[in-house]
């Protein structure tokens, strides 16, 4: 799946959602739960605020101009994605308050330069077994 950015749809009808959204900061991560069960989109996906002891705070939507890419994406597992916050609108309309972007998440080996070799095997980073935690930077 490519790159999506776009504000969460549907703050305006989620209570408190607004008031959450005011107080992230850009970069903070959300969480894309798919909702097959949805009565006006079978492909919607929700944008929830999860916070470990904490019941999920549920912000608002993928549009629904993305979100049959994003639930099949989210449904097949051939793509883990991420959801992080590019730009917050604290006194914005709703529906302009809070900008994220959707991509691929960071896969563990990427950290490495396709050109540089594993300092442990010596292998390009396509090619090395060498468990990520063992490489030194």
């Amino acid at each position: 799946m490519n790159e999506r950015k776009f504000f969460i749809a549907g703050v305006q009808h989620r209570p408190g959602a607004a008031d959450v959204i005011r107080e992230l900061s850009e970069g903070d991560e959300l969480v894309l739960v798919p909702e097959p069960d949805n009565k006006f989109d079978p492909n919607a996906v929700k944008i929830e605020l999860q916070i470990e002891g904490q019941d999920a705070k549920f912000l608002g939507y993928v549009p629904k101009k993305f979100s049959a890419e994003v639930a099949a994406a989210l449904e097949v597992g051939k793509d883990e994605l991420e959801c992080v916050i590019t730009k917050i609108n604290k006194n914005g309309k709703t529906y302009e308050m809070c900008e994220v972007v959707i991509k691929p998440a960071a896969d563990d080996n990427e950290e490495y330069d396709d050109e540089e070799p594993c300092p442990i095997c010596g292998e390009d980073s396509d090619s090395c077994t060498c468990d990520p935690a063992d490489k030194e930077f």
